[in-house]
Order: structure tokens, then sequence, then C-alpha cells
């Protein structure tokens, strides 16, 4: 799990900084309301995760820093896609990653399609 939420972590610093270098208003709001959503779902997973199994060691993974925001994204989603169920099977959990997943989602559609 904390490599998992590493993940997002550095995904939400990823977004910022993306946000930042945009010339595009729609691609300025969008990553703005992932970079703000997805640390407040991180947060949310860790907590829920943290009060069923205890506290969580978290790795010391390196950042990488990203250039095109839908390659981000894309690959995160299909880091979840692949990790979620080796996490944990209780499913108020997964529910909170279904969250994270959606705001994925829904950024994605923001960025392609309202540019």
């Amino acid at each position: 799990m904390g490599a998992f939420l590493m993940e997002l972590m550095h995904a939400r610093t990823n977004a910022h900084v993306l946000h930042l270098r945009t010339k595009s208003f729609s691609h300025h709001m969008a990553l703005g309301s992932f970079y703000e959503g997805i640390g407040e779902r991180a947060d949310s997973i860790a907590e829920a995760y943290q009060g069923r199994y205890g506290i969580i060691e978290y790795p010391a993974l390196p950042y990488k820093p990203e250039n095109d925001p839908i390659m981000m994204i894309r690959s995160l989603r299909r880091y979840v896609d692949e990790n979620r169920m080796a996490l944990c099977e209780h499913s108020e959990i997964q529910n909170l990653i279904d969250e994270a997943v959606e705001l994925m989602d829904s950024t994605l559609y923001k960025l392609e399609n309202l540019a």
C-alpha cells in the first residue's frame, strides 16, 4: 500500500508542475482539479487503510517528472488497475480507490475533449 500511495502522491506533484507549465486554460483547470483531488483521495485511502491495518510503511520511490499529462494519467490508471486487488479486499477501501480512478477518467475526458 505504501508504494501505491507514493505513486498517487508523485502523480499529484507531476500534475501540479504540469498545471503551472501549460499554456492551455482548459488543461490548467483540469490539472488543477486533478492535483487537488488526487491528494485528497490518497489521504482518504491512507487513513482508511491505516484504520483497518495499522500505520503504512512508505518506500523511497524515485520521483519521475512527466511532460505529457494524458500519458501520465493513463499510466497511473493502468498501474492502479493492475495493482489494486493485491492491496486489500475490503470494499470500503476499494471504493476509495474507485473514487481516485473516477478522477483519473474525468480528468482524461477534460484533457482530451475540452481543449
